[in-house]
């Protein structure tokens, strides 16, 4: 399954699901984005070419599925050991083969090589890392 073919092709095939925060400063040619959002603060490994923003940003989570299961607890996203994050919320919808939005409070854009149902309740283990793709508008 190939995901991108570049990070520019990546961000305009999925800009619609972006969403809003605050990026912290961080150490020049730091990878790590570290954004602040509607469901906490998360760590992101910033796929946009640098220098990496200070300030209000829109970005696209974007995790790969490592495992899941359907499962109804609160929505949210949680930093895991290793990389990794627990996500739980609902499919909206497929975007395309392989990719779907999920909702837990922001858009994911979740690549799954499942097939996954929309609406039902599911929590979601994403490989690491979890990513971002930084919006310049």
């Amino acid at each position: 399954m190939v995901l991108e073919e570049s990070v520019e092709e990546f961000t305009q095939r999925f800009a619609a699901y972006a969403t809003r925060g605050y990026a912290y400063p961080t150490p020049l040619g730091s990878p790590v984005l570290e954004l602040a959002c509607p469901v906490g603060v998360l760590h992101l490994f910033d796929r946009s070419p640098p220098p990496s923003p200070n300030g209000p940003v829109e970005v696209i989570v974007h995790g790969v599925l490592e495992r899941y299961r359907y499962h109804e607890d609160r929505p949210g996203a949680w930093r895991l050991s290793g990389g990794r994050y627990r996500l739980r919320g609902r499919i909206v919808q497929p975007i395309e083969p392989w990719f779907y939005h999920l909702d837990v409070g922001i858009p994911i854009v979740l690549a799954s090589e499942e097939p996954l149902e929309a609406g039902l309740p599911l929590e979601v283990v994403t490989a690491p890392p979890l990513m971002g793709f930084r919006l310049e508008r």
